[in-house]
């Protein structure tokens, strides 16, 4: 066992022992990596701070159900998965999905492609609808299957695969428009 696994059961153990010390230990060890997940599924920072912030709520009060089988940051990333769908849920009603703009799809440059920057990338995804960011996260990042998505977000099979399609075409659309202006600037 590395260094690093042992100090982390004993702040997992502190935490099972309602440490205030250890918790903010742990907290401070996997904010980033927190923000990181979070920051994907909810479009932007104020947002995903907050559901950052449930999601420690969570381990917290739920630490007791880690079994030790996996490793922690496998265990918590799945909270952090959860609590940003739950976010999504409770703010499902209050959603509004945009059309597809006509843009063309214009002929992409495969160079383009290899030097956009993660926060270019994360700025596309911001574009998306809830919806289908949601949706594209799980299937393509997280490697949900279809069934996976359609039972944790509780719609059907088809409305998953149809959600990724429109994610996707979403996603071209944007390419494509951000592309085509860089090209005229």
């Amino acid at each position: 066992m590395e260094e690093q696994d042992v100090q982390i059961d004993e702040l997992i153990e502190g935490c099972r022992k309602n440490q205030r010390a250890s918790q903010q230990r742990l907290f401070a060890q996997f904010y980033n990596y927190a923000m990181t997940i979070a920051r994907r599924y909810t479009g932007n920072i104020e947002t995903a701070e907050e559901v950052v912030s449930d999601a420690f709520f969570k381990v917290f009060s739920k630490i007791h159900l880690y079994s030790g089988t996996q490793p922690f940051r496998f265990w918590l990333r799945r909270v952090i998965i959860n609590t940003a769908i739950d976010y999504f849920r409770s703010e499902l009603h209050s959603l509004q999905t945009t059309e597809l703009q006509p843009w063309h799809d214009g002929e992409n440059d495969p160079d383009i492609v290899e030097t956009l920057t993660r926060e270019q990338i994360l700025g596309m995804l911001d574009q998306l609808p809830p919806a289908y960011r949601t949706v594209f996260n799980l299937f393509v990042v997280d490697g949900f299957s279809h069934e996976e998505i359609a039972a944790t977000l509780h719609i059907s099979i088809g409305a998953s695969k149809s959600n990724l399609a429109r994610a996707r075409q979403h996603l071209k659309t944007i390419f494509s428009h951000d592309f085509e202006f860089s090209r005229k600037a």
